[in-house]
């Protein structure tokens, strides 16, 4: 099937959504739509913010900003509305996660205290995504803006972003951290005992690596952090909710090249079938045909003649029909590409290629005037 012949609304979208989730993978021009959407979005009067979970800086640099953190900034746009722009800070937000949600003083110290909550905050995996999930519900519940644009890290599959929280959930709250929890007090040698016996060959080089301390360690934050399970579990599912409400919706964006092509009907197949609504496709950087089958003889004449003093080794108008040619056989090869996306359910939109790095806000209004279909 050819490439969907209806072009996504973008106005539209933007005036009636609350939470639009940008997904695909790495270079494709992710963080920069996500940033023009948040123009068109003040230029129709909402107050949008855009959110990038990709620890880049390239919302920062598109926006004219020297920087971004985990609280919202504003961005000096002229529109009727207002754009404000953030960028995750996953160990902040798990740090005023636990201040929040930690049952008691005691257990939040202990899990601040802990080497393995520093390795949990920073770097585990899904850890990001767990705390993007928590940032999210936290903008949307505050209602300080109308249109919160997420731009997600580059994912390989189109729910990494929702499924990588649940499965650190499960990872903490399985069977191997219900046996770690148990104390290593006084009944240490004996509970140890235990857990060496029926413990994975995995763990058991560990315990021969790192002694006894490294597993009780390991025991005491789990301990500790196991008191937030059901909060986590619960704040999961309402995002959940949240991310199958008719208001959010997921942009998905790619390039024309056949394996961003094919990871993006992937992309669409999935979130279908979690029946998760998609607004469309947005294909970046795609060169547009060139008018005419080939120089006249009367445009040869012309350019000669404009570069009759010219001492280049070849006529003026042969660089000319060299470059006119290979500007085809790119807005071919683009064309023959998108002609595989199958995705004929669902609009779309090619924004041209720009031929230069979009930087500037000035860019992005640019940008904002396509999506608008201006």
């Amino acid at each position: 099937m050819s490439c969907a012949a209806v072009s996504i609304d973008f106005v539209r979208l933007v005036a009636e959504q609350r939470v639009i989730v940008c997904c695909g993978t790495g270079g494709v021009g992710k963080t920069t739509s996500a940033a023009a959407l948040g123009v068109l979005a003040a230029r129709q009067g909402r107050r949008a913010l855009v959110m990038t979970i990709d620890p880049a800086k390239r919302l920062a640099q598109a926006m004219g900003l020297n920087d971004l953190d985990n609280d919202p900034q504003t961005v000096a746009v002229d529109a009727s509305g207002a754009l404000s722009a953030m960028m995750l800070d996953t160990k902040r937000t798990f740090d005023q996660m636990i201040e929040t949600y930690a049952p008691s003083e005691r257990i939040r110290d202990t899990i601040f205290e802990n080497s393995y909550y520093q390795q949990l905050s920073s770097s585990l995996g899904g850890s990001r995504e767990l705390i993007a999930m928590e940032r999210v519900l936290e903008i949307i519940t505050a209602g300080e803006f109308d249109l919160l644009i997420v731009d997600t890290p580059p994912a390989q599959h189109a729910l990494d972003f929702l499924d990588a929280p649940q499965r650190l959930i499960d990872l903490l709250d399985g069977s191997l951290t219900r046996m770690l929890i148990a104390p290593y007090g006084v009944a240490a040698r004996v509970q140890f005992n235990f857990f060496r016996q029926s413990s994975a060959a995995a763990l058991k080089f560990m315990e021969r690596l790192s002694g006894v301390e490294m597993l009780a360690d390991l025991s005491n934050f789990l301990l500790a952090f196991s008191s937030m399970f059901d909060g986590l579990k619960s704040r999961s599912a309402k995002v959940m909710e949240l991310m199958n409400e008719s208001t959010t919706s997921f942009l998905l964006i790619c390039a024309p090249e056949p394996v961003s092509l094919g990871q993006v009907n992937q992309f669409a197949e999935r979130l279908e079938r979690e029946q998760i609504a998609i607004s469309g496709v947005l294909v970046n950087r795609v060169h547009p045909r060139v008018a005419g089958d080939s120089l006249t003889s009367d445009d040869i004449r012309i350019l000669d003649e404009v570069a009759a003093d010219s001492t280049a080794g070849r006529r003026f108008s042969q660089r000319v029909s060299d470059a006119v040619a290979e500007a085809r056989a790119l807005a071919d090869a683009d064309a023959h590409a998108l002609a595989a996306l199958k995705l004929s359910a669902h609009p779309s939109l090619s924004i041209p290629h720009f031929n230069r790095d979009l930087h500037s806000l000035d860019d992005l209004a640019e940008f904002a005037e396509i999506l608008a279909g201006r």
